[in-house]
């Protein structure tokens, strides 16, 4: 897609000048379990209908985690090891991702069990053995942006959540899911074009 077909509200970016903001935070209820990878061409761990994140009055389900290396997302300039990504599509069919942020540090064992259960379910065929409930996101805050998709079509408008809470993965780690992802699969940091970036409690 050509840049000038892109629109103005283009994901990720770098995080700074969070505003403060009542506006409410994902609150999650993970329930079901993973029925399947799909490729696109990124591995996509999907899940069963019945796990949602409720923002205010309004809920989201969860339909697939992913993840970046490096981390696709900066902080006041910072980079980082690794990103996971939570999509979830609402009743108006908008998309919302609540995302983690790693550094390199212990290996995370969330995280290893995701890059061993696909691994094996590629190679069988079948589902990983994946609870949604691993996957809730760490109590805090979070910062909030409205974006769009990090891969092709890039579409827009997408919810973004940010954990505060940073993660730690291992460099071990980062080398298993670039060999998933074939290397290195974080987009460029896209300009804010004034966009409000919020700090939700």
């Amino acid at each position: 897609m050509a840049t000038e077909e892109l629109g103005n509200g283009q994901s990720p970016i770098d995080i700074v000048g969070c505003v403060p903001s009542d506006a409410p935070s994902p609150v999650a209820a993970y329930r079901t379990r993973a029925s399947g990878v799909e490729r696109n061409p990124l591995p996509l761990v999907t899940f069963e209908p019945g796990s949602a994140v409720g923002v205010g009055e309004d809920a989201y389900r969860l339909l697939q985690v992913h993840w970046h290396t490096p981390a696709e997302h900066t902080v006041d300039g910072q980079e980082f090891a690794a990103e996971v990504h939570l999509v979830h599509i609402g009743a108006d069919n908008r998309l919302l991702v609540v995302g983690t942020i790693y550094e390199f540090g212990d290996a995370d064992p969330v995280v290893q069990q995701m890059i061993d259960e696909t691994i094996r379910a590629e190679a069988a065929g079948d589902a990983p053995q994946l609870d949604a409930a691993a996957f809730t996101p760490p109590a805090g805050g979070y910062t909030h942006y409205v974006g769009s998709l990090t891969a092709p079509p890039f579409a827009e408008p997408v919810l973004w959540y940010l954990s505060e809470r940073i993660g730690v993965v291992s460099e071990a780690q980062v080398e298993q899911l670039q060999g998933l992802t074939n290397g290195p699969n974080a987009r460029p940091l896209q300009d804010l074009n004034g966009r409000t970036i919020l700090c939700c409690h």
